[in-house]
């Protein structure tokens, strides 16, 4: 098995693994709502353990990729500006996760539409690069900045205030997503 910190190394040279990597983070973003459905749901074990399982993997993911990332060696940018986006964790819950509290996991219909809104939601976030829109974030202490720097603009994600972004390395992750090593 290939050492995570070796894929993470070659990131940005292999589309498949990035791609994996934002489907884990896109899952990770929605922990809070399938921990949800499966209290919803605790008389159907078989939804509690899928839901469960859900969680447990792509926030694993989630970790080993922000473990991994800290790690690497990441680049000086000149930075022209600094915005906090922290806000926008909030804005993510209650436009995608609230909206699909309504849906009865037991009816076909329901899992349907849910399964549609899902992937669309899925498609958008994964190939618009919000890998860093995830509420988990937020809730580890990690704080959104989008960085502008002479050529272009990054969200990174970081433990770090803003006064300390600018004398930080910044490893690339996704396009225009990075983080602070």
């Amino acid at each position: 098995m290939v050492p995570l910190w070796l894929l993470l190394k070659n990131i940005k040279y292999n589309k498949m693994i990035r791609t994996y990597i934002k489907i884990f983070l896109f899952l990770s973003s929605y922990s809070p709502l399938f921990i949800i459905l499966a209290i919803k749901n605790y008389s159907y074990l078989y939804l509690v353990y899928f839901f469960i399982g859900l969680v447990a993997i792509s926030n694993l993911v989630l970790f080993f990729i922000l473990f991994e990332s800290k790690k690497m060696s990441g680049d000086y940018y000149k930075i022209n500006k600094i915005e906090d986006k922290s806000a926008q964790f909030l804005e993510y819950i209650i436009a995608y996760i609230i909206p699909f509290l309504g849906f009865n996991l037991l009816q076909i219909t329901d899992v349907l539409i849910l399964g549609i809104l899902f992937f669309i939601i899925a498609s958008i976030y994964i190939n618009s690069d919000l890998v860093y829109m995830n509420p988990l974030l937020n809730l580890f202490r990690y704080k959104l900045y989008k960085v502008t720097t002479d050529n272009k603009e990054y969200m990174i994600i970081s433990k770090e205030y803003m006064e300390k972004i600018k004398n930080k390395k910044i490893f690339i992750f996704s396009n225009g997503v990075g983080r602070t090593c």
